[in-house]
């Protein structure tokens, strides 16, 4: 897995050669990453008070791989941890829960801002 050695939320380099310079497929695919990732990070916090690691795990998988193909690539890492730790006691998958909300909300704020200035120059 690839660090983000410039410590954004999202890797832009990576993310560029992915969608090239198409604006309108950009903002689709953050709205669908956004949408997607609310939706697995309910789950893994309905898993915590289900104490259902299987709902967990998944819900971490589906995130994990969304995450890194947009190139949020220290929340996929923190998924990877998550999606490892399916089983572990609840007070420690809290400390990973509350990790992954963080850092989901930094790209999140992240995605908003970039919308934001792309929305301003067209």
């Amino acid at each position: 897995m690839k660090l983000n050695d410039n410590k954004l939320p999202i890797d832009l380099d990576f993310f560029q050669k992915i969608i090239g310079n198409d604006v309108e497929f950009e903002k689709e695919l953050f709205e669908i990453f956004v949408d997607n990732s609310k939706f697995n990070i309910s789950k893994m916090e309905n898993a915590l008070i289900s104490k259902d690691s299987n709902v967990w795990y998944m819900g971490a998988h589906a995130l994990k791989g969304s995450s890194a193909s947009i190139g949020a690539f220290h929340l996929s890492q923190l998924l990877e941890i998550a999606q490892k730790n399916a089983d572990v006691e609840i007070e420690e998958k809290q400390k990973i829960f509350e990790k992954v909300k963080e850092e989901f909300s930094n790209v999140e704020n992240f995605i908003s801002e970039r919308m934001k200035n792309i929305n301003s120059h067209t």
